[in-house]
């Protein structure tokens, strides 16, 4: 376990950064893509899932350890060409246009390998400890990349230019090929039988007849996709409010911050209380930090710069509560066999909807323009106030889907 705990809080520092941060955003931006392209690199990571599941048809479950630590590698690789590229003298649209394309390979090529991440998991942690282990180690990536995120937006300044970007990417990138050589260190339980791991329709026919499924998929792949609002957009949200880049890295940051604080806390409430009570919390939550960032673009700067970190460091938090409960769930409900594919389709329908939402967000945004405005129960505002006024009347709405989720709680000899 200490293992995993040291290889994903070292190496998933780089993705944090382009995916989870407002690095990621900020840097496109300062590549000289469009608003739209910076919304694209936060999406990329979850629109790439649906090659989890040819992979896990396709690969052995006894070669799933080695396919994972392959893709990985290759991911740095492309990623390691993708910075190359921006040290090109290539027309601002062709460097951001070759950037997104050898990131969106290194992340297809990520997620690939992730395939069999929780498989390789899934033996290895006892079932009454499943909720703490998964807040332990995601603590452990929360923590330096929340270390990451406060050292990079002090070192970027501003109005950084684009080496400083290019410098952190490039030490991050260090830190993704360290974690090959802890991942390595992870026992691999006896793999099933292989005669039936491809057998895709038996696995679909399976999953169809269990309502307990299908009910929580249908939940929690809504509740992430609206959320997913309260990621990459509030990043834009903040430059329009005037943030400079720093402190827009910064604040954002918070968003990591919260998963500190919240993961540990959150594996115990979804070892001793349920996960029903824990969604619940992290519904409550996000739906008043949904209003809450709507009302902070109405303060003037200074106040708006003490509040906002506040509001980004509850979303964190809710989202990790929300994400350790899923977790625990995923684990209870995975069948016997085709644990692979299962997984893969979960994280599909459940994390997809994320890549949506900034892309949404961006294409309205690039069809609206950013001037545009409009009255709502007498106050005006701007399109990301309405999408997020929308996202938490949506998020108190989802609250009712609860009712028919099954509420996993382990057993007192666990």
């Amino acid at each position: 376990m200490r293992m995993a705990y040291v290889g994903q809080g070292v190496g998933a520092i780089l993705i944090q950064l382009l995916t989870a941060s407002a690095f990621g955003v900020l840097f496109i931006k300062r590549l000289g893509g469009s608003d739209f392209q910076a919304m694209f690199m936060a999406s990329v990571l979850m629109m790439t899932r649906f090659m989890m599941l040819p992979v896990s048809l396709l690969v052995p479950p006894k070669r799933g350890k080695q396919t994972l630590l392959d893709c990985w590698f290759g991911c740095g690789v492309a990623m390691s060409l993708g910075l190359a590229m921006t040290f090109l003298t290539l027309d601002p649209g062709t460097r951001v246009l070759v950037f997104l394309i050898c990131a969106s390979i290194g992340i297809l090529s990520l997620n690939c390998g992730t395939t069999f991440w929780f498989p390789l998991l899934h033996d290895l942690v006892p079932a009454g400890m499943r909720g703490r282990f998964f807040g332990k180690m995601r603590t452990s990536w929360s923590c330096t990349s929340f270390v990451a995120i406060v050292l990079s937006g002090l070192f970027l300044g501003d109005q950084p230019e684009l080496w400083r970007f290019q410098i952190v990417f490039a030490l991050g990138l260090v830190l993704f090929f360290t974690r090959h050589f802890f991942i390595t260190q992870i026992p691999e339980a006896p793999a099933p039988g292989d005669d039936d791991y491809a057998d895709w329709k038996r696995y679909v026919k399976d999953i169809l007849s269990r309502r307990e499924v299908l009910v929580f998929c249908i939940y929690f792949s809504s509740l992430i996709f609206v959320s997913g609002f309260l990621g990459a957009p509030l990043v834009l949200y903040m430059e329009r409010m005037g943030f400079p880049t720093g402190q827009n890295v910064l604040v954002y940051g918070g968003t990591t911050l919260g998963y500190i604080l919240a993961l540990l806390i959150a594996g115990m409430l979804s070892d001793h209380f349920g996960t029903k009570r824990t969604f619940v919390l992290a519904h409550i939550v996000l739906c008043l930090v949904s209003f809450g960032v709507a009302g902070i673009g109405y303060l003037p700067h200074a106040q708006a710069g003490r509040l906002m970190p506040i509001a980004t460091t509850l979303c964190g938090a809710m989202l990790a509560t929300a994400g350790v409960a899923c977790s625990v769930q995923l684990f209870h409900l995975a069948p016997d066999r085709g644990r692979a594919f299962f997984m893969s389709l979960a994280s599909i329908l459940f994390y997809s909807g994320a890549g949506f939402s900034p892309l949404i967000a961006g294409a309205l945004d690039r069809h609206l323009g950013p001037h545009w405005h409009t009255q709502v129960l007498g106050a005006q505002m701007d399109l990301f106030q309405v999408i997020f006024i929308l996202a938490g009347v949506a998020m108190a709405l989802l609250m009712i889907g609860l009712y028919f989720v099954e509420d996993v709680r382990p057993s007192p000899k666990d």
